[in-house]
């Protein structure tokens, strides 16, 4: 996928390919590979140690983090809910500066390279009133990849946790 065309035609034609793969997974699967993620996310040190997590709202094809509001809630954590019609930072208030930021995405690479779905709302967020957070990128295995086309405005990501 690094190989040719600009960095524009190599995001569309990812966009694409991980478009199609999500669409193609059932509800059912999105469930439980969702639970696996959540799981997954409340053993880390970061989870556990967030005073203010912000989370997605999920769109149907995204992984399923509305449970994580009750753990949030059981740990005394406060949680911020990034609604998924957010097009600019300003249509994100926080009333608490987050100390961690779940973040969405359709491709997403080991060391925190991220593509969003193109409108570039999330990394306004994270390079603004999220500069300063830990930020997971979420995402179901196979959106995982060797490489993300990226430009200097796009944010990088601490880590990334999926349901593998």
């Amino acid at each position: 996928m690094n190989g040719g065309g600009s960095i524009a035609q190599q995001k569309t034609e990812l966009r694409s390919t991980m478009r199609v793969r999500l669409q193609e997974m059932d509800a059912e699967e999105r469930r439980v590979r969702s639970e696996k993620i959540v799981a997954q996310l409340i053993e880390t040190t970061e989870w556990i140690e967030a005073n203010v997590v912000a989370l997605f709202e999920p769109m149907r094809s995204e992984p399923d983090v509305r449970p994580l509001r009750e753990f949030a809630a059981e740990s005394g954590k406060e949680i911020a809910v990034i609604p998924r019609t957010a097009l600019n930072e300003s249509d994100v208030c926080f009333s608490l500066t987050p100390t961690l930021v779940l973040v969405p995405g359709l491709a997403f690479t080991r060391d925190g390279a991220r593509l969003g779905r193109g409108g570039g709302f999330y990394d306004r967020l994270l390079n603004g009133q999220a500069a300063n957070a830990i930020k997971f990128g979420i995402c179901f295995e196979f959106q995982v990849v060797d490489f993300v086309p990226s430009e200097t405005h796009d944010a990088v990501l601490d880590a990334v946790v999926t349901d593998a």
